[in-house]
Order: C-alpha cells, then structure tokens, then sequence
C-alpha cells in the first residue's frame, strides 16, 4: 500500500431474522450500497444469515453461505468479511460434537477467495437487564483456539467477534501481529450496546493504536431480542470517523494509514508495552 493511501470501509448493519432468505437478501442490498459508496472492504455482523434461529441447521447450509460471500465479493470487487456463520466442523475439519457448533467470520477476498477464518474466542454468558434475561452462548457454540489476522484491501486486518470486544489481550495480541484494522461483527444487546459499544471501541483503538470497525446488529429481532445498532469506525486516537443510529444501513468511512502512523510514532504504546501476553492461542 502506497503511504499516502486512504481506504473506504464499511460496516454493514442489519436486522437479521430467522429467515436466511430475507437475511441474505438485506445483506445484498446494503453490500451493493458500500460498493457504490466506494468500500472496498465491508464487514457484515454477527450472525447475519440467521439470528436466534437453530444453529445446527443452519450450519448444514455452511457451504452455500461460504459461495454466496464469495460470490457477493467477486461480483462487487469487494473484499467481504461474513461476520459469523455457523459451521458443524472444526478449522481442521474434525466435527463439533452436538448440540454445539462453532461461530465462524469468514474473510472473502475481492476476488470471491476465502483468506482467512477465525471461530470466536470468548462466548457470551451473561444475565442482561432484557426482555432475554440470560444468554448462554456455550449451550450452542463451541469456542475457537486460534487468533488471526489477514490481509484485505491492502490492509491487515485482526479478527474478532462480538464479546471478544470485552477482552483487550486479544486486541493487544492482534496488534502484535501487524493489525492494522480491528473488525468486530456484532449482535451487542440494546442494553450492553447503550452501556458499552463506543467506549470499548473507542477505549480498543486508543489502547492498540488500530483503527477498529464494528459492525453490529439493530433493531428487534423477536419479541426477546434486540440489539442497539450504532455501527462505527475509530481511529487510534479515538475519535469517531463515523457512526450510525439504529437502523439498516451501510456505513462507509475512510481509513487513513498515514494518520495512524503519525500517531504510532508520536505515542508508541506497543512499543512500551513491557508485560507480554502469553496463552495457548497462535496467530497466523
């Protein structure tokens, strides 16, 4: 990537359903939207193709959800990265035993090619002041090992899902790996997202010197689910590039590799970090 280069991303937001049907139709829409915005990169959200649905059928439909990304991107000339689907194996290919699957993002090259795939880390089981109450994401998915990040759009790219938010040694260890753009596909609860969403975003990309994009869910899903919307871009300084409210939409802002340098050199916070994080996860 030239020094001087800007890059358009997007943040597709969507009210998924159960049906995958009128979910991919939305999803098409709102990509060609980005496209004709100039992303070259959007980002879909969490379960996208099917929210509070039967993961482990949904998962029988993997592969033809993997084509239609591919697809979506080489049709648009766009690099894709699919939020999460749910899929019935394991990175090796080894099954997830029942009821459980894993919860996959998917980045799709502009060339309609699969570069990378990252199974979520960190599962949401929390009680929430919401018409849901309590959300046991372990009953259903089984958790990744594997950090990962990959390069889109000239760009490299950390991936994350959702609650992984929450845990800033995963970003740290993102950005130990080269990130430069942080992605979090969400499905943030109204309640959580109110509370938390910018200031974790925004508290992320201070902390890492990444630019971080979330892409989240909005509106009601069913008459117990809702999320809060309010997809965004940060910079490392914090600052909001741009922001959406609560209803589908794409949104599409630039991201400057040159200011994000700038500010890199002028406080080199990894460079500082002195405690090193160690675990038993590997990035590519």
């Amino acid at each position: 990537m030239e020094p001087d280069a800007v890059v358009q991303v997007a943040a597709i937001q969507m009210t998924s359903v159960e049906s995958a049907k009128a979910n991919l139709e939305q999803a098409a829409q709102l990509l060609q939207e980005a496209h004709d915005q100039g992303a070259s990169l959007a980002v879909l959200p969490e379960n996208f193709a099917g929210y509070g649905v039967d993961y482990r059928a949904l998962a029988a439909e993997y592969e033809r959800l993997e084509r239609w990304l591919c697809e979506q991107a080489s049709r648009l000339g766009m690099a894709i990265i699919g939020g999460s689907v749910p899929s019935l194996t394991r990175p090796d290919g080894e099954s997830v035993p029942a009821p459980r699957v894993r919860t996959r993002s998917l980045a799709v090259t502009a060339e309609g090619q699969v570069a990378g795939l990252y199974d979520k880390l960190h599962l949401f089981d929390a009680q929430v002041q919401d018409a849901q109450g309590q959300y046991r994401e372990s009953d259903v998915f089984e958790p990744g090992e594997t950090i990962v990040t990959v390069p889109m759009s000239g760009l490299q790219v950390g991936m994350a899902i959702c609650y992984d938010l929450r845990f800033p040694a995963l970003a740290q260890r993102l950005a130990s790996a080269g990130a430069e753009l942080l992605v979090y596909p969400s499905a943030f609860t109204a309640v959580t997202g109110k509370a938390h969403w910018e200031l974790l975003l925004r508290a992320t990309a201070v902390q890492t010197g990444c630019y971080v994009l979330g892409a989240n869910q909005c509106g009601q899903h069913s008459p117990r689910r809702a999320s809060y919307g309010h997809s965004m871009l940060v910079s490392p300084w914090g600052d909001v590039v741009a922001s959406l409210g609560n209803t589908p939409s794409a949104l599409v802002a630039p991201l400057d590799l040159v200011t994000m340098n700038e500010l890199r050199q002028r406080m080199p916070v990894q460079q500082h970090q002195r405690l090193r994080i160690e675990g038993p996860y590997d990035a590519n």
